[in-house]
């Protein structure tokens, strides 16, 4: 979709990105009515592509809107579909945001996905949600990844970071609230936007230390880059995640890890953080007091965060699973249209 001046073609390490008009205001949030503006700008451009080109898979992110996409504009082709589910198309997963709009939309995800040839999940807790809320699917579990070269480990700083888009769920109100009794000389840094930033400063306003916020970072920010890098500890205790790039860019950078204990959030960080109960201030402020009054024990868990990361999440490993995938369908898709 198009947003705010964004060109309309553009080449961004190898890949050729097309964005159609769109009426999304924020770059945080997307709101039912402007998804549809999305579908039906690109509609005719995926339609008209596909009469063109001849296309081995059609990979696209979220059953709604991509996958319904997709679907409507492959009729008259034998294009395979894999779709890639992040959350918020799930009922159930973001229920503040979508909870009414999820009441109608299973009958519509089960005809998506019925038709698409792979359905991937970034985690085992969306994998389970998908087949709770929608039936029994083949989902391929493929986590998210991260190119393990954006981040380097630096000098740490006596900071606390707090970054993404600025959600109720995301928990970042509780880590304020933890920390409003605790003494410490370690400063607070929020990285993001969202329709929950005026609230979250009204929160700060109230505490005897100083937060400061810096609002939407572009992923190449040399700030971002430098807040990740030299930052101790990062918090993310949130109510509900998929497989949080936040937090692999957090573990990436070495930084130890303050996150919850459901949903997809502890099998990111599996044994290299520390984790709490979303809301829960008293877990979160214990934690925080353990870190920020032990340089070893960030050190210890900010090391093992990134050996995780370089282990599992590479996205040369990653992208080899994906693919596999395409080339197992593009296989597929030659042999039924032989003579």
């Amino acid at each position: 979709m198009g947003f705010n001046g964004l060109p309309k073609q553009e080449d961004n390490n190898g890949v050729r990105i097309t964005r159609v008009p769109g009426i999304r205001k924020y770059k945080a949030t997307c709101e039912a009515h402007e998804l549809l503006s999305f579908l039906v700008s690109a509609f005719p451009v995926v339609v008209n592509r596909l009469s063109k080109n001849d296309y081995d898979v059609i990979h696209v992110h979220f059953i709604i809107p991509t996958g319904l996409l997709a679907f409507l504009a492959t009729r008259f082709s034998n294009v395979p579909i894999i779709i890639t589910s992040h959350g918020s198309d799930i009922p159930g997963y973001n229920p503040d945001r979508f909870g009414f709009l999820h009441r109608f939309t299973k009958p519509l995800l089960r005809l998506i996905m019925n038709d698409a040839a792979s359905i991937v999940s970034p985690s085992l807790y969306l994998k389970e949600l998908i087949t709770e809320q929608c039936g029994k699917y083949t989902i391929e579990h493929i986590p998210n990844g991260i190119d393990v070269s954006r981040f380097n480990v630096r000098k740490k700083q006596k900071r606390i970071l707090m970054a993404g888009r600025i959600l109720r769920r995301k928990g970042f109100q509780h880590v304020l609230a933890a920390l409003r009794d605790v003494d410490t000389d370690f400063e607070v840094h929020v990285a993001g936007n969202g329709p929950f930033l005026d609230d979250l400063k009204e929160i700060s306003s109230t505490l005897s230390l100083d937060v400061t916020f810096h609002g939407w970072l572009d992923n190449d920010s040399t700030l971002l880059q430098e807040l990740y890098e030299t930052s101790s500890i990062f918090c993310l205790p949130s109510a509900n995640e998929n497989a949080s790039v936040a937090l692999l860019e957090a573990m990436l950078a070495g930084m130890a890890v303050v996150t919850s204990d459901v949903t997809g959030c502890p099998e990111t960080v599996g044994g290299t953080g520390l984790l709490v109960s979303p809301g829960d201030t008293n877990q979160i402020r214990d934690a925080l007091v353990r870190l920020t009054s032990s340089e070893s024990l960030c050190s210890e868990l900010g090391y093992a965060a990134r050996q995780r990361v370089l282990h599992f999440y590479d996205w040369e490993r990653v992208g080899s699973r994906y693919i596999d995938l395409f080339e197992s369908h593009r296989t597929h898709s030659q042999e039924s249209t032989l003579p």
